[in-house]
């Protein structure tokens, strides 16, 4: 079987669409089929090429981890302002389309092409190339997109937003198959009159080999060295959030929670990452003296943090279509063997109460946050009883050799019907 898939974000960009379509290539890779990956020159989320590939063409293949990896020109601009990133993915869908629709750029054309989410624009392309070849079309729905800009008050009812929804059911309605990650999002489709036969789960996960790598700071010193880099006192507890800054995930209200414990001397917040908006949220914790903020950090030092965490912090903004979410990276802080406080609802609710891993508490609410974590701070076998629980839960149901299996599934279903 002959796989393309496109996605903006891909190694060694950290974030969960490159976490998951690189866990999912390699299982594909390792079960013998051949997969090529579409992406971008790596420059997320900071908006800055990469060291390694700065003097390299914008247009090159590379081979990582057994994948070929095909890089395109895009413009180059940081995870921030509406405008800027419109631009980021319309060109790399652009990009995409144009260097690979006149001439097939593989030894032979593909039986299916997987065009990820949340840019329409590169599922436009992947769309218009399935067409081309006459492969099998899988649209990957990563996010309900546009209509969670609508509740955030970044798009407004008007010309916009109907194009937007207008190409988000045409590419619904065009695709061979649907793969949603959630339960909501299928579930939403269906209600809007896609057809629920062609819509299938796979959620995301963690890679066999970074489960594995989660727990290697617990006994290789790294989690001692980047206290003393940090400068954090060795009986102090760490409450972390990493991964991205931006509006969806409200890291207000974990600023509002380190204020609130501000008399507990023995506890420190770390927010690790880059975003839309880190800048206020600095100035937003400014006086706050046991919040202390840091940079984005490689996928492979990740893990350190995970492990340097007593507690890690999940959370969502305050709004409906959130409930239908599942934020990716509570399955890497499971596969860490670290308790959550988890500002979330619904599917994600579940899975974390079902996994007995989190403490859970409703989304923008602060004052319930820090009442959590003190819960977790000053009980030290329950944190470890719920590490252990999380690690054991997505073990069980969440790693990418489960879900690639089920992937390639959905690929042979399509096949079939293809001869």
């Amino acid at each position: 079987m002959k796989i393309w898939v496109i996605c903006q974000y891909y190694k060694p960009e950290s974030g969960a669409p490159s976490a998951r379509l690189s866990g999912l290539a390699g299982v594909w890779r390792a079960a013998g089929q051949a997969v090529t990956v579409f992406t971008g020159i790596p420059n997320h989320p900071e908006g800055v090429v990469k060291a390694a590939y700065k003097d390299k063409s914008a247009f090159m293949t590379e081979e990582l981890d057994g994948v070929a990896v095909r890089r395109h020109w895009l413009y180059v601009a940081p995870n921030e302002g509406k405008w800027k990133r419109a631009f980021n993915q319309m060109s790399f869908a652009l990009s995409v389309l144009v260097k690979n629709l006149f001439k097939c750029p593989t030894e032979e054309k593909p039986d299916v092409i997987v065009a990820s989410s949340p840019s329409f624009f590169a599922v436009v392309s992947g769309w218009m190339l399935a067409k081309r070849y006459k492969a099998k079309f899988v649209f990957e729905v990563r996010d309900l997109w546009p209509a969670i800009f609508v509740e955030m008050g970044i798009l407004k009812t008007g010309f916009v937003l109907s194009v937007l929804e207008w190409l988000e059911m045409f590419l619904y309605k065009r695709a061979d198959a649907i793969v949603s990650v959630s339960k909501g999002f299928a579930q939403n489709m269906v209600e809007r009159g896609v057809d629920g036969g062609k819509i299938f789960l796979v959620p995301n996960g963690v890679s066999d080999g970074n489960a594995a790598e989660a727990l290697e700071p617990y006994t290789n010193n790294a989690v001692q060295q980047l206290r003393t880099q940090l400068q954090i006192n060795p009986l102090s507890k760490v409450v972390m959030y990493i991964g991205n800054h931006g509006a969806a995930q409200a890291l207000g209200q974990v600023v509002d929670a380190a204020r609130l414990l501000t008399g507990r001397t023995d506890i420190v917040f770390l927010l690790v990452g880059a975003g839309a908006d880190k800048e206020r949220l600095k100035n937003l914790g400014r006086g706050v003296p046991n919040l202390q903020f840091v940079g984005a950090q490689t996928p492979e030092k990740v893990w350190d943090f995970y492990a340097l965490a007593d507690v890690s912090v999940v959370c969502l903004k305050d709004v409906p279509s959130f409930d239908k979410f599942i934020p990716s990276k509570i399955f890497e802080i499971m596969a860490s063997q670290t308790a959550m406080v988890a500002g979330v609802r619904g599917e994600a609710a579940d899975i974390l109460k079902n996994s007995e891993s989190a403490l859970v508490v409703p989304p923008e609410n602060p004052e319930e946050m820090a009442r959590a974590i003190m819960t977790l701070i000053d009980d030290a076998p329950r944190l470890k009883t719920m590490g252990a629980a999380g690690r054991t839960y997505v073990q069980q149901n969440y790693l990418h050799s489960k879900l690639g299996r089920q992937y390639l599934g959905v690929f042979a279903k399509l096949l079939e019907t293809k001869k």
